[in-house]
């Protein structure tokens, strides 16, 4: 449960800091602007790559989970 939480934690600071920090990039094109929206798409990526892993790694048969 507390993987999840911390999933859910890594892709809500990286959308808020995606969030916060395109607009004035694209706007004024500050670097520290853009350092913010790539660390929110890192985090996003970080917090997703859990998810998606497993759902990209195909069925697994009973009998055959790798947490056994």
């Amino acid at each position: 449960m507390i993987a999840v939480l911390f999933r859910i934690g890594l892709l809500t600071f990286g959308f808020a800091a995606v969030e916060l920090g395109l607009p004035p990039a694209l706007a004024m094109g500050s670097v520290g602007d853009w350092a913010l929206t790539v660390l929110g798409l890192v985090l996003v990526v970080a917090g997703s790559a859990g998810v998606i892993g497993p759902l990209l790694s195909g069925a697994v048969r009973k009998g055959e989970s790798p947490h056994a």
